[in-house]
């Protein structure tokens, strides 16, 4: 009896081990290669960037010092990270270059390893294709464009590149489909929106037919987003206090307005819509005043019509000027700078209103830009 029980046994462990480490269907690699993902917040500041993990529930976690070399101070600035989360890339308002920054998967230090130089002067904000091929910012004398290195993260000029149409731009946005390059004029008195179409292979820019496109709007354009279902344009005019929007031929890149654009902010108080952001979801929209004001919408997923939520404008603690939308779309965190913090809310996915985290803000001195990065060990 003894002696066939601890065979039955010796089976036992057997099969056991074998399913621990192959899986019950048999996909041992699944198991054996599987990847933790980690996700870090950084913070700009004039002494370089602030680190924090964040976990599932958007928590953030105690600060770390994850790079020196790049400092912002303005919001007309802006990092973005390619696809795989093993870059960063980084550009401030006033600076003649972008920096790349390479992320540690697990510790999420940040460590540079190059540069380009940009021909021009405007706001620096940077856009990545979805394929994390192309890389592109919007410069007094047109769009500069770069090829992105898989294995480094180095940018090279593409050939043609700063591409001109005539217009001084301050700022641009990629279709999420990769075809598309829409950027916003940055001359008072001439509001233009300029339209490129992406060559897929290359990443060179043609100005599409029609471009640019007139914008019959009083003062100039600040801000400008793509929907992320890419039917949709929208551009902030704080001289004006509206919001407008454009449907998007996502054949030819072409636009048109959208009824009832531009519409009205809500402003109060002085405040007015400065820089656009869009949940992932498209469900709602949200304009920064540049004080303690945000403007929300809910977004017509047929029309893209704006319609202000309840309680908009929403009112924060303290004055941002740039928000960084987690990408489940649960969570957003603003840039505090005069109050030297930055804040974490939840979204309500039905309403859009924001609710402040349970913990306090963390502290980040003179804090500018965010951006979160997912990576995978």
């Amino acid at each position: 009896m003894h002696l066939r029980f601890w065979a039955s046994a010796r089976t036992y462990l057997t099969i056991l081990l074998v399913s621990v480490l192959f899986g019950c269907g048999g996909s041992g690699d699944t198991n054996l290669t599987a990847h933790v993902q980690s996700e870090f917040l950084y913070a700009t500041s004039q002494t370089g960037i602030t680190g924090f993990s964040v976990d599932p529930t958007g928590a953030l976690g105690a600060s770390f010092q994850a790079a020196s070399v790049f400092t912002a101070t303005d919001a007309l600035a802006n990092m973005v990270q390619d696809p795989t989360g093993r870059f960063l890339f980084a550009c401030g308002f006033g600076n003649s270059s972008i920096q790349v920054l390479a992320v540690d998967a697990k510790t999420g230090i940040l460590s540079p390893t190059s540069s380009s130089t940009l021909p021009g002067f405007s706001g620096c904000t940077v856009d990545i294709d979805q394929t994390g091929k192309f890389l592109y910012t919007a410069t007094s004398v047109g769009i500069s464009a770069f090829t992105v290195s898989s294995t480094t993260g180095a940018l090279s000029s593409i050939g043609g590149s700063p591409f001109f149409d005539g217009i001084d731009l301050r700022e641009s946005a990629i279709h999420p489909s990769g075809k598309f390059v829409y950027a916003i004029s940055n001359t008072i008195g001439s509001n233009t929106i300029s339209v490129f179409s992406i060559n897929s292979s290359s990443g060179a820019l043609t100005p599409v037919a029609g471009s640019p496109f007139q914008m019959a709007i009083n003062g100039s354009a600040y801000s400008v987003v793509v929907h992320p279902s890419g039917k949709f344009l929208y551009v902030s005019f704080p001289q004006s206090e509206e919001i407008a929007a454009w449907s998007i031929n996502t054949s030819t890149g072409a636009i048109t307005v959208v009824p009832g654009s531009p519409f009205p902010s809500g402003v109060t108080s002085g405040n007015a819509p400065n820089s656009l952001f869009v949940t992932p979801s498209g469900a709602f929209l949200y304009a920064l005043s540049g004080g303690s004001a945000v403007f929300a919408f809910s977004v017509d997923a047929n029309s893209g019509t704006l319609s202000a939520i309840n309680g908009s404008p929403l009112t924060l603690s303290s004055a941002t000027d740039y928000f960084e939308i987690d990408p489940s779309g649960q969570f957003v965190y603003a840039a505090y700078a005069n109050a030297n913090t930055v804040a974490g809310f939840n979204i309500n996915a039905s309403t859009g209103t924001l609710t402040p985290f349970g913990a306090p803000p963390v502290s980040v001195s003179g804090v500018t830009l965010l951006s979160l990065v997912k990576t995978s060990q």
